[in-house]
Parts: C-alpha cells; structure tokens; sequence
C-alpha cells in the first residue's frame, strides 16, 4: 500500500457562521479524532482533495470497499467512527475510503457538487475521487464488484455526482441530505435571478435556491427530466445502475426534504421502475419511514428513509446494542443506525 504518511485528523473549534453552498453551519468542536492512513499520490488529483483510508485488521484482498463523503465544516477524521462507520468497518470486514476537501477550494469544506468542472465525468473533484477508487484497488486489492460509496449534504450531492458520472463503478450507494443530480442547472431560475444570486452571493447559493435546498422550490422537474441530467452528462445508457438508499429528515431546514421525492424519481428513472412505493414500514423505536421500489424480480433498487422530527444531520444511534456513532454536529441521535442499515442494505453488513 502506498501510504506516505500517517495522519491524526483533528477539528476546528471555531464558530463559523456563512451562507456559501449547502449549508448555513457552525463549526464543529474540536475534540480528539482516530487515526487515519492518508495516501498523498494517489494518481490524478485535478479537483485537489485529500485521500484517507481506515482500514480493517488483516488483508484487504477482495474486502468491499465503502467511499464516505464528509458534509460542509466537517473533515474525514470527524466522519469515520463518529458516524458509526469505523467501527462497522471492523466488525463488517471493509475498507472505508474518506475523500476530504480543502479550504482552498471551498472555504466551509463543501464538496463542490454544484461546479460544473467538479460535477462531470473525469474532471474535477469527481475525477479526484475516482482516481482515489482505481488506487484503492490498484494497491488494497479490494473487490471491484462491491464498490460503494455514501454521503452527507455536500457529500451526499457529491454522492449522486459519483454514482451519475461513474454508475458502473459503484453497487449502491447512500445519499443522506442530499440532492438530485443536475439540480444545479441555471433555468431552474430566471436568467435575471440567477446572475443576481450568482454575483451578490456566489454561484453555490444560486445552486442552493436552484436546487430548493433553503425550502425554494424554483420548478416542479419531472422524473424524465431528472434522469436526462443524468444521461446528458454521461453520454451513454450504462450496462447497469446502483441501487440507492435515501435519508431524510422531515425537520430538516438546510436542505428541504423534497429533495427526497426528486431523488426517488431521478433514480427509479434510471432504473426504469416506477415512482410509486411497493412497501412501507415504521420502525417503532425510531419513527423512521421506510418505503421501497422494487423491480419485476422483487429486487430492491431505491428505498427511502423518511425520519419525523429530524434536522440536518447524518442519523446515529449512540445508545442502542450495539452503540452506534457520537453526537456531534450534524451526527445526531436518531435512534436510529444510518451506517448500520446503509452497510446491511450494500449486502456487507458483519
């Protein structure tokens, strides 16, 4: 493995309070964070982020491997095990890649998910975070077959980027308060309103009221329309696409929870299923919603979680058995196991 170094990742314990991109957010409190392998040459690196590794006891060879994006304000060493997902990663047997961005490119550390040079195949950010894939299983041996990546706001609209530009790489993939791919495109609003938004407070916040993301909803896309964002972009029908597990809090005042609708008819689009839920159930400790669609062999492609009450923040479950992640900014007690059920939905759970 070419790990060149060995780094300790640690938080800020500032107050940040700016409207850029995603999210209106504080900073998060400095504490003590695990170590973590960063692979400084990775291979191509055009959108400039950071590659970190958590990996699992023993050999790596023909271990899935699970790509987690980190949310604005947050880093990779304050995403792994305060998520729950470190310690799955042990008990499960994967390993966990954590792309990271820098303040360089994005002063609250979004994943830059609205840029066109950042959100297209082999450009940008989306090229960096492939890069990081192809060493991962140029050099861990991980199983190509079970690749899968997740993310939280930022990182999980960068989520959708990955899974829409690279759909044959990834098995499934998890998009928790997130968006749809494409939502970023201008004539969501007038040329007038998109310039004024795009000069007085930067193409990310036009992006956000594009994208509906502060409760605007600037146009009613339909499910065709959705998935041609997809299909544009990539130029071609893939041999197969991921399956998707959806997350979203319906108190959540930073990226409005319709998005959860426009990501279910974008994907179930791309599958060729329609919109409508084949089942449904609550969970009773928890409240959450679930929902899925499935295909003519029962297959479950797209499923929803739909969490009453719940803000902007990756679901957790500190206190249930087994523990599950640490509250934090924007990890937050749910009672309820995001990483636990998302890694048991990718078919790798321990």
């Amino acid at each position: 493995m070419d790990v060149t170094s060995r780094s300790r990742l640690h938080r800020g314990g500032s107050i940040l309070k700016r409207c850029t991109g995603v999210i209106l957010a504080t900073a998060l409190l400095a504490m003590p964070a695990t170590a973590l392998d960063q692979v400084e040459d990775f291979g191509s690196n055009p959108g400039a982020l950071d590659m970190f590794l958590h990996l699992p006891p023993g050999d790596t060879t023909g271990l899935p491997l699970v790509v987690a994006m980190h949310g604005c304000t947050q880093s990779a060493g304050g995403f792994d095990d305060e998520t729950g997902l470190a310690a799955l990663a042990e008990s499960a047997g994967f390993v966990l890649l954590l792309p990271q961005q820098r303040t360089e490119n994005n002063e609250i550390d979004c994943f830059n998910w609205f840029e066109p040079e950042d959100n297209e195949p082999n450009i940008g950010e989306s090229a960096s975070i492939a890069a990081m894939i192809d060493h991962a299983v140029a050099t861990l041996g991980v199983d190509e077959s079970r690749i899968f990546v997740l993310g939280l706001s930022a990182g999980g609209a960068m989520t959708a980027v990955m899974m829409a530009n690279y759909p044959e790489r990834f098995a499934a993939g998890a998009i928790i308060a997130g968006l749809p791919y494409g939502c970023n495109h201008p004539f969501g609003l007038s040329s007038g309103l998109w310039y004024w938004f795009n000069v007085v407070f930067g193409e990310a916040a036009a992006a956000t009221y594009s994208c509906g993301l502060r409760g605007y909803q600037a146009s009613d896309r339909g499910a065709e329309e959705w998935a041609n964002f997809v299909l544009d972009a990539l130029g071609r029908t893939p041999a197969s696409w991921p399956r998707v597990s959806i997350w979203h809090g319906d108190a959540d005042e930073t990226v409005d929870v319709a998005n959860l609708r426009e990501l279910v008819e974008q994907w179930t689009a791309l599958h060729g299923i329609d919109a409508t839920p084949d089942s449904q159930t609550t969970d009773a400790e928890s409240g959450t919603i679930r929902e899925t669609y499935v295909d003519g062999t029962g297959s479950v492609l797209v499923e929803t979680h739909l969490l009453p009450g719940y803000p902007h923040a990756f679901p957790i479950n500190p206190n249930g058995t087994p523990p599950c992640g640490t509250d934090e900014p924007f990890i937050i007690d749910a009672k309820s196991c995001a990483a636990r059920q998302v890694i048991d939905f990718f078919g790798i759970g321990p």
